[in-house]
């Protein structure tokens, strides 16, 4: 708070005008004075929240699961703590590195340079892992992605919730039986009870859930006990409130701020993600002493369908839109089969902007139908929540 207040220009001068000083913050009590941010504050902010001191800075992007695209920077040094917690947090599954690792993952736009392909490639071979699109996840790649499993020979399937329950059900459906690895390591979305008994039904392994984003990496991690998620309390303080922004008691659900303890390039300081979780109120029996979600609520995006019968991942938008700019909002809505509406904020949207969505589209579902409909706003629901993928096909299968 400090430093933030020193360095960073946004704050310092919201604090002052608040009458906030961090001189005062005592306890956790004197911390909950403070204002909680959401995507659009540091959206608008952005570079005014940089540090001043900062002299190198790295600029990630994330694909907006809350329907809000957001670039933000941070510093090398808390990028190499993030990178700490994630092998962590894997390895604890059974995928730390040096292990062979299968990942049905967001592949990079095809648009994308030969240069970032090149070092993608580069990063996964010295991580030891293969990445198969999760993008592509259509009836006729089950041979080939069965077949990309089989030759990695895997110590750890690595990928999104929902495509991975795809892949498990299509693979079942035609009595398939896959290469068992021994570990299942999800994320990007909220896992269901009955997604966990498909995947380790299927793959004859255990499920471990992890929760993370974009703007903070690993934020939680589940161990071999399957009590709930081990925070990152080392760089992460993670509160869940109530809507009028008190704190909740452990075992009601909540939102989810967090700040980064960590990040003095550009601070995260009480951020609203926009996801909703619940508190654990005893610790896990493992040991390890570190504070835990109970669960994550707020994370699952819905299943887009193909008229060829294929399963688009409801994080292929987020996760094209991030590379665009333009875009300040979105919501993807499926009402026909044959057709996806895409409802976009985006005041400077251009030509190259809708030709690119659309060649990336028809590249890996090139049955479907884009219609793009740029609006003034996007309604949040009676929760406060943006629906980001919203399924309203009436043949949508049901969960077991």
């Amino acid at each position: 708070l400090r430093h933030a207040a020193a360095h960073c220009p946004w704050y310092g001068e919201e604090w002052a005008r608040l009458g906030l000083d961090p001189a005062t913050v005592r306890s956790p009590a004197d911390f909950h004075r403070w204002p909680v941010l959401d995507r659009e504050t540091i959206r608008l902010h952005r570079m005014a929240m940089r540090s001043r001191t900062a002299s190198t800075v790295i600029t990630k992007a994330t694909g907006g699961s809350s329907g809000v695209p957001l670039q933000f920077d941070l510093d090398p040094d808390s990028n190499e703590r993030r990178m700490a917690a994630w092998h962590r947090g894997y390895g604890w599954a059974g995928a730390a590195p040096g292990t062979r690792q299968w990942y049905l993952w967001g592949a990079p736009p095809r648009a994308a340079g030969a240069r970032r392909r090149r070092k993608l490639q580069l990063y996964d071979a010295l991580y030891r892992r293969r990445t198969e699109s999760s993008f592509d996840l259509t009836e006729s790649e089950v041979p080939r992605l069965l077949a990309s499993l089989a030759a990695s020979r895997p110590d750890a399937i690595v990928g999104y919730t929902g495509a991975l329950y795809t892949f498990a059900r299509l693979l079942e459906a035609r009595g398939l039986v896959p290469f068992a690895p021994n570990a299942i390591v999800v994320g990007a979305e909220k896992l269901h009870g009955f997604q966990r008994t498909v995947l380790e039904r299927v793959f004859r392994a255990p499920v471990f859930e992890t929760y993370g984003s974009r703007e903070f990496m690993l934020m939680g991690a589940e161990c071999s006990a399957h009590q709930g998620l081990h925070l990152t309390t080392e760089n992460l303080l993670l509160e869940i409130l109530d809507d009028a922004g008190q704190p909740v008691a452990a075992g009601s659900e909540g939102n989810v701020v967090v700040t980064d303890l960590t990040n003095r390039g550009m601070p995260f300081i009480r951020y609203a993600n926009g996801d909703r979780a619940v508190l654990r109120a005893e610790p896990c029996t493992c040991g390890r002493g570190l504070p835990m979600l109970a669960a994550v609520v707020g994370r699952q995006l819905d299943v887009l369908q193909t008229p060829d019968g294929g399963r688009l991942p409801g994080e292929f938008f987020p996760h094209l839109l991030k590379e665009l700019p333009a875009v300040q909002r979105f919501q993807v809505i499926q009402e026909r089969l044959s057709h996806v509406q895409l409802r976009l904020v985006a005041p400077a949207w251009s030509a190259d902007d809708d030709a690119w969505i659309r060649r990336e589209l028809a590249a890996v579902a090139p049955s479907l139908v884009l219609d793009i409909d740029l609006v003034p706003d996007i309604p949040l629901t009676a929760a406060g929540k943006l629906q980001v993928v919203i399924n309203r096909l009436a043949s949508r299968p049901e969960a077991p």
